[in-house]
């Protein structure tokens, strides 16, 4: 949806909000891309799982359970899950098996990531500047990676656009042209959910990722407006913060569009 330029510059602009350093996530980005240079999935490989699919985008807000509940009544053959880091956990829990792919940075029940990629989930592996020793000890357990970054995208380390690991999904599954992207588990407030990161040091800085989130959730949606629709967006959480864009629906609606 947006083109590495425009994501260039946002991501300038959250850089300084956050005081984060570029030079740091540059050398993430490198260190990522060695480790996986000679195994590291291309979005070739990705394309076929989301392609004309219905994917469902799972956070790790507070109604992650309850949302997922409701998801066990559509056959899963229709869906592609794309669980966001800790809401792994949360998957397995409800589904009793792996999702089909995981997009994380490394800081949310890495055990769990570890067993559902051996069991064949696909890790998207995001490289930023706080995480270097997490991809150092994690990424050569994970069995399938592809790599993504928030700077300039190496040979084997890609640049979909997105920040935290929730709105990152979403454009990465845009990139593959999905029918629809439906949200859940993405409140978005100020509560934290228990699958989120076991232990938070900085309250304040998750709650502006929160709102860098919702931004560029809202971001993706206006891009696609100007795509004429291309992909159906819609907003399965229970609760949680409005996402312009993105539809509120029940699960009654949502099945109706997955069989019609």
């Amino acid at each position: 949806m947006l083109t590495l330029d425009e994501w260039l510059k946002i991501y300038e602009d959250i850089a300084k909000r956050l005081r984060l350093s570029p030079i740091e996530d540059e050398r993430a980005a490198e260190m990522l891309n060695v480790l996986i240079r000679n195994r590291g999935l291309e979005p070739s490989q990705i394309k076929p799982l989301i392609i004309g699919k219905h994917a469902i985008i799972v956070g790790a807000g507070p109604s992650v359970i309850e949302d997922l509940e409701g998801l066990k009544r559509i056959k899963r053959e229709n869906l592609v899950f794309i669980t966001c880091d800790g809401a792994t956990k949360a998957f397995m829990e409800v589904f009793e098996t792996h999702p089909d792919i995981i997009v994380t940075d490394l800081d949310g029940y890495l055990k769990e990531q570890v067993l559902c990629s051996k069991s064949g989930s696909i890790a998207i592996v995001h490289a930023h500047g706080d995480n270097k020793m997490e991809i150092a000890t994690y990424v050569p357990k994970l069995e399938k990676v592809m790599g993504t970054t928030q700077v300039k995208p190496r040979e084997k380390v890609f640049n979909f656009g997105g920040f935290t690991d929730g709105d990152r999904a979403v454009y990465i599954a845009g990139y593959f042209k999905p029918k629809s992207i439906t949200l859940v588990g993405m409140n978005l407030e100020e509560e934290v959910g228990k699958f989120s990161k076991p232990i938070i040091f900085d309250r304040t800085k998750k709650i502006q990722k929160l709102k860098i989130a919702k931004e560029l959730l809202e971001l993706f949606a206006k891009k696609n407006i100007e795509k004429g629709n291309e992909i159906q967006l819609f907003n399965l959480t229970n609760g949680g913060v409005e996402i312009e864009g993105f539809k509120r629906i029940n699960i009654k609606e949502f099945i109706k569009i997955v069989y019609s």
